[in-house]
């Protein structure tokens, strides 16, 4: 993650451990609402709005940090061929995962509905294996090139 500032890389983990946490959170609730199932748990009232709304100005924050990774990271990631498989599972789900955001808000309870909150819920909670994969899989790499390039100064 070269060519970025210090603080970009602890945010986006902060970022996307936000949108985790409180997805956890809500989705007690959204198995309640949209499947009818009997959950042991939910949070109370207020505390699932501010929630809500707290995952939703994360999901805001994500996609700004998304646009500047498409900008450098993404794109010299592609030219080069690194890690295209888990890059492109990672761009593609957070692209689902945004639509599938809006459609929560705005398709309604029917279905459609239904479907998109579904999907939203299982990608958010999967997103965390491809990430993980990605980002230890870029750490062991540039690692790896270090040492190589240490051992070429000795």
């Amino acid at each position: 993650m070269t060519n970025y500032p210090k603080w970009f890389l602890p945010a986006l983990l902060w970022t996307l451990l936000l949108m985790f946490a409180s997805g956890l959170l809500l989705a007690p609730t959204t198995l309640a609402m949209r499947t009818e199932l009997e959950v042991a748990w939910r949070l109370p009232g207020a505390g699932r709005i501010a929630v809500a709304a707290l995952h939703a100005a994360g999901g805001f924050a994500l996609m700004l940090l998304m646009g500047a990774l498409w900008s450098v990271h993404m794109r010299s990631g592609w030219r080069r061929r690194k890690q295209r498989l888990s890059g492109v599972l990672l761009g593609s789900w957070l692209i689902v995962l945004t639509l599938s955001a809006v459609a929560v808000y705005y398709v309604g309870e029917d279905t459609l509905g239904r479907l998109a909150a579904l999907t939203h819920l299982v990608l958010g909670l999967a997103l965390l294996v491809p990430f993980l994969v990605h980002w230890l899989r870029g750490r062991r790499v540039r690692r790896r090139a270090a040492m190589e390039r240490l051992a070429r100064l000795h």
